[in-house]
C-alpha cells in the first residue's frame, strides 16, 4: 500500500463504522426520495413510454450491480433536470463505505473534452491557430514532426504520434511522479506511424503535447487553467487534477479483477502519468454541469462548441466522438484506467445526458449507459443478467483452440490452460471464456460479450462472431501453420529451473530519458521452480519460458529476453511491449 493510500485509511479510521452505516443509510433514504420527485419528470423525455422511468432506471442499475458487479454512480439528466442520481457498491471495500452521487471518481480520458475546450478557449482569446505548428509554442520539439503536426491534428488524434501509454518504461513506472516532460520524452522521438493528417489512429500521446501547449501559452499550469477558466466558473468544485487526490473526502478506491476473476485493489497509478489526458477527478452531479455548459454555451462559444462536437476525423471531433445510436445524434467519450472505468454520454437534440462513473475498471459503463438509455427513450431493452456455464470436457474445449484474423496484424487467440477456455486480442490481457451453449461461449467479466464459432458444411471451424451489443462482427480462422505458430508464443516449455539462478538480478533500462535514471530497473527474482520480475514503481508478476532465454507474461503485452556475452554469462536483457523495445545492463 502506497503512503497515500495508507494516509487515506488513516482519515477514513478516524471515523467510527456506525456513523459510516448511517451516514450511507441516510444517503439511500435521500436517493429513493429523489427517485420519487423524479417520477414527475420522466413523462418529459421524449419517445418515453413509461411513466415509472426513474424505477426502471434504478432497477437497470440493481440488476447490473447484481449481474456484473457494478460498483459506481449513476446519473441520468433530461434538459439539466435530474431523472436518477444515485450510488451502487462500494467506494471502498475494506471500510464497507457505499457509493453516492457525491462520490469522486477518477474519469481518465474523459479528461480529454476538458484539454480540448482549454485550446478552444485560448483560441478565443486570439493566442493560438488551431492549424498552428507544434513548434510555434514548443521550439524544443523535435523537427520534423514538430514543424508538421498542429494543434487540429493532435485534438484529433491524426498526427501519428505513438501511444504513450503502451511505452515500457511508462508502463512499468506508473506508481511513480513523472514530469511532463518525460511524458513529452517518452514519444517525441520515435518515428511517426503516418503522416500527419493522413489516418486516425486513438493515441493519448497528443493530449500530453497539448498539456504542454495549454502551459507555454497561458503561462499557468495546466491544472490551474483549468480551475480559473473552466472548472471555477461551472461551479465544479468538487472536480479537478488528482494532484491532491491523496486528501479527497469521498474518494472512491479503484478495483480490477485478478485472472481467478476475484476483485482487488487496482495498482495506484501516479495521476501525474496521465496529466493532460486522463488525470482529472469528478462526480456525477459535477459533470452534468459540464453537460449544461455545453449545451448552453457558458464557457465557451457556440461557435467553438459547434467545432468541438463535429466530426472531424471519421467520428472524432475534439475530445468526443460524434455518432448515431438509437436513430439518435449521440456525443460521449470514454474514460479507463487502472481501478476505474466511466463514461460521459449525451443525445444532445433529445436533451438527454447518461453519465457512469465506476471504479472498478472491467464494469461495462457504456453497456449500462445505453441500456439506461434505452429506458428513457422507451426504447427495448434488455435488463442485465447473469449467465452460467455449462459443463464441457477439457478434450471438447481443446477443439476450440483457435487464431482469427482481425486485420492490421491483429488476431483475437483462444488458448486452453488448465481446464478453461482464455481469450484476447493483440495486446490486451486475457479473459476467461466460458460455454453457454454449443459453438456458443460469453466472456468474463464482461457476460454480454459473445463468442460464437463459425463451422463449414464439414463441420471444421472456419470463423468466429463476436457479439457486442447487437453487433456482429466476423473474423476469419487462420491458415493452420500461422495459427499453430501463434499459439505455441503462447505456451510455455519446460526447462532446467536452474537457468533461473543465472537471471536473478537487478537491470537497469537504458531508456533515455532525462529523469532519474535510477527509477528505471527491473529486478528478477527465483521461487523455487518459477521466475518473477518486479519494475521499481510495479508490482511482481510471473514471467514463462518460450524458450531458454525468452520469457513472457501469461495476460499482458510483456517479453523479456535475458542477453549472454561471448562467456556465457547473463549481462543484459530486452523488454518488449507494444512494439518497443528497451534494452537493459544487469547490474547486480
Amino acid at each position: 500500500m502506497s503512503m497515500r493510500y495508507e494516509a487515506a485509511a488513516r482519515a477514513r479510521l478516524c471515523f467510527p463504522r456506525s456513523l459510516l452505516i448511517l451516514g450511507a443509510m441516510m444517503r439511500r433514504i435521500f436517493t429513493m426520495l429523489v427517485l420519487v420527485v423524479c417520477v414527475v419528470l420522466a413523462g418529459h423525455l421524449p419517445g418515453c413510454r413509461e411513466k415509472d422511468v426513474p424505477r426502471q432506471l434504478d432497477r437497470y442499475l440493481a440488476e447490473a450491480r447484481w449481474a456484473w458487479g457494478f460498483h459506481g454512480s449513476a446519473l441520468v439528466a433530461y434538459d439539466g433536470r435530474v431523472i436518477l442520481s444515485a450510488g451502487y457498491g462500494l467506494a471502498n471495500r475494506d471500510f464497507g463505505e457505499l457509493n453516492t452521487p457525491q462520490t469522486k471518481f477518477f474519469i481518465g480520458s474523459v479528461t480529454k473534452q476538458f484539454t480540448a475546450a482549454a485550446i478552444l478557449l485560448l483560441q478565443e482569446q486570439g493566442k493560438l491557430g488551431l492549424d498552428d505548428p507544434i513548434s510555434r509554442y514548443l521550439p524544443e520539439y523535435p523537427t520534423p514532426a514538430g514543424d508538421i503536426i498542429t494543434i487540429r491534428h493532435l485534438l484529433t488524434h491524426t498526427a501519428g504520434l505513438p501511444d504513450y501509454t503502451a511505452s515500457p518504461e511508462v508502463v512499468l513506472n506508473r506508481t511513480a511522479p513523472m514530469s511532463s516532460a518525460v511524458l513529452l520524452e517518452s514519444f517525441w522521438r520515435r518515428p511517426l506511424e503516418f503522416a500527419p493528417g493522413a489516418a486516425f489512429r486513438y493515441s493519448s500521446s497528443g493530449y500530453i503535447v497539448l498539456g504542454a501547449i495549454i502551459e507555454a501559452v497561458s503561462g499557468q499550469s495546466y491544472e490551474a487553467f483549468l480551475h480559473h477558466w473552466i472548472l471555477g466558473p461551472l461551479g465544479m468544485h468538487n472536480s479537478g487534477y488528482a494532484r491532491r487526490e491523496a486528501g479527497l473526502p469521498d474518494r472512491a478506491d479503484g478495483y480490477t479483477t485478478d485472472e481467478d476473476l476475484r476483485m482487488r485493489a487496482a495498482a495506484p497509478i501516479h495521476y501525474s502519468v496521465l496529466h493532460s489526458t486522463g488525470a482529472l477527478y469528478s462526480t456525477v452531479e459535477d459533470l452534468l454541469k459540464w453537460d449544461r455548459a455545453l449545451a448552453e454555451g457558458t464557457v465557451l462559444s457556440k461557435a467553438s462548441i459547434g467545432n468541438m462536437l463535429t466530426p472531424q476525423a471519421g467520428e472524432y471531433g475534439f475530445g468526443v466522438v460524434i455518432d448515431s445510436l438509437f436513430g439518435r445524434r449521440h456525443i460521449y467519450h470514454g474514460g479507463f484506467l487502472d481501478g476505474f472505468n466511466s463514461t460521459l454520454e449525451r443525445w444532445p437534440d433529445q436533451k438527454l445526458c447518461v453519465i457512469i462513473l465506476s471504479n472498478d475498471d472491467v464494469a461495462p459503463v457504456k453497456k449500462i449507459a445505453h441500456g439506461l438509455a434505452a429506458i428513457a427513450f422507451g426504447e427495448p431493452h434488455d435488463f442485465p443478467i447473469r449467465r452460467e456455464a455449462i459443463p464441457m470436457e477439457r478434450e471438447a474445449l481443446r477443439e476450440y483452440q483457435t487464431v482469427f484474423a482481425l486485420g492490421s496484424g491483429r488476431y483475437r487467440h483462444i488458448l486452453l490452460d488448465g481446464d478453461t477456455l482464455h481469450t484476447w486480442t493483440t495486446g490486451e490481457p486475457r479473459v476467461h471464456l466460458f460455454p453457454l451453449a454449443s459453438d456458443t461461449f460469453f466472456l468474463e467479466p464482461d457476460n454480454t460479450l459473445l463468442l460464437t464459432f463459425v463451422r463449414d458444411t464439414a463441420g471444421r471451424i472456419v470463423a468466429a462472431d463476436y457479439t457486442d451489443e447487437g453487433r456482429v462482427y466476423r473474423a476469419p480462422r487462420t491458415a493452420p501453420d500461422l495459427e499453430r505458430e501463434l499459439l505455441l508464443r503462447w505456451r510455455p516449455i519446460q526447462i532446467d529451473p536452474a537457468l533461473y539462478e543465472e537471471y536473478t538480478g537487478t537491470y537497469r533500462l537504458e531508456t533515455g530519458l532525462s529523469d532519474d535514471a535510477e527509477r528505471f530497473a527491473l529486478t528478477v527474482t527465483r521461487q523455487g521452480d518459477r521466475l518473477f520480475v518486479t519494475g521499481t514503481y510495479t508490482e511482481e508478476v510471473e514471467l514463462f519460458p518460450r524458450t531458454e532465454t525468452d520469457f513472457f507474461h501469461q495476460t499482458a503485452d510483456f517479453e523479456l529476453t535475458f542477453i549472454r556475452n561471448e562467456l556465457g554469462e547473463v549481462t543484459g536483457c530486452v523488454v518488449r511491449m507494444a512494439g518497443v523495445e528497451i534494452s537493459g545492463r544487469k547490474v547486480r
